[in-house]
């Protein structure tokens, strides 16, 4: 039996580990915290991620604890609609779900001896066709390839191509979690709201959970208010469409995770050997196409396929590469496009903005539809 070795125990990392076990593999996944979880508050599950999900066997279960979607509705930041986006057209549901929810979902189906926690990744050797990884503790594992699912400052990235630092997109960004539901809320919606160089919106996760975020311009790694946090992002959004304050002020200070928005440009290769990258590893992006997860879960769908089909790691991680990298390339640069307008700040240039997204709904809607329509 084929062993991979998995560094990282995130969605994409279970996602991959659950899909090698059903196609017969050996995964083992190393993940440097002591306990699997998940931060982070929502995602949205667009078709071509429940796609996935009901190739694993899951989509009953996630649409069972999360939310169904039906539309993206982005509006100004004073609340008036721009653009109204149906998003239930396809063949599969979309769903909003607590990002620690969908983690669960992987790997609770994933034997627990096949998560080894508590291992930070250092290195790795190539003896032959095996792989040699090591680890901080001084743990090792062999194995017949490896799979770098660590994330944004993937340790196994570094290892294949340098420390090569991402790029900071001049935001930042807040996000929480509350069982407030503003009045402005439709079912089944997310509601989006643009401003001068700020952003926010909120959906339905289900079991009660409103999850919201905001994001504003910021030079990297600006701290955030040494006391009262809250307060000051009440501050940022206080002129906004009520629902976004509103949702601020219900949110326990302690809930609300502040992150910097980093991506990198898609560059090729992921993979050398027997040895390649997935998720945030090889493709980090934007959340502002909220891809980022869903392109992790069809990353571990696909890796497995052209692992079954193909019985040499070397040539199925060049056939994975070849097949991930024009989509993720699209996305990661889309998703950049879509932060650059967020950028604006001129009320001119915010107006102009705004007239050009109703005027273009249409061919908004269009490309939310063929970006969903993929399936992997």
């Amino acid at each position: 039996m084929t062993r991979i070795i998995l560094v990282g125990g995130g969605i994409g990392g279970a996602a991959t580990a659950l899909a090698l076990s059903r196609q017969g593999f050996e995964p083992v996944v190393y993940e440097r915290t002591k306990a699997l979880r998940e931060v982070g508050a929502g995602v949205a599950l667009w078709a071509n991620a429940t796609h996935i999900m009901k190739n694993l066997g899951l989509l009953e279960d996630a649409i069972n604890v999360g939310c169904p979607i039906t539309n993206y509705q982005f509006c100004s930041q004073h609340g008036k609609e721009l653009v109204n986006v149906s998003v239930d057209g396809f063949e599969l549901p979309v769903v909003g779900i607590h990002r620690a929810e969908l983690h669960r979902l992987l790997w609770q189906n994933v034997p627990t001896e096949k998560f080894i926690l508590g291992e930070t990744f250092e290195r790795f050797e190539c003896q032959g066709d095996r792989i040699h990884a090591y680890f901080t503790s001084g743990a090792q594992a062999e194995g017949d390839a490896l799979i770098g699912a660590d994330g944004l400052r993937s340790r196994v990235r570094a290892a294949l191509f340098g420390d090569v630092p991402p790029t900071y997109r001049n935001f930042k960004t807040w996000r929480g979690l509350t069982e407030f539901i503003p009045k402005s809320y439709r079912p089944g919606y997310i509601h989006e709201y643009l401003g001068g160089g700020k952003g926010g919106g909120f959906m339905m996760l289900g079991q009660g959970k409103m999850y919201w975020y905001v994001a504003a311009t910021a030079p990297a790694n600006q701290p955030d208010a040494a006391t009262k946090r809250k307060q000051a992002l009440e501050n940022l959004f206080r002129d906004w469409f009520s629902s976004i304050p509103e949702l601020i002020t219900a949110t326990d200070e302690s809930q609300i995770i502040t992150t910097d928005l980093y991506d990198r440009p898609p560059t090729r290769p992921w993979s050398l050997g027997n040895v390649t990258l997935l998720g945030d590893a090889a493709h980090p992006m934007l959340p502002t196409m909220g891809q980022g997860a869903c392109t992790a879960l069809e990353d571990a769908y696909v890796i497995a396929k052209c692992l079954k089909a193909n019985p040499d790691p070397v040539a199925a991680f060049q056939q994975y590469e070849s097949l991930r990298f024009p989509r993720t390339k699209a996305i990661v640069e889309q998703s950049l496009r879509s932060g650059k307008m967020g950028e604006l700040k001129h009320p001119l240039a915010v107006g102009l903005r705004n007239t050009f997204m109703k005027v273009m709904g249409a061919a908004i809607s269009s490309s939310f539809q063929s970006l969903h329509a993929y399936r992997a």
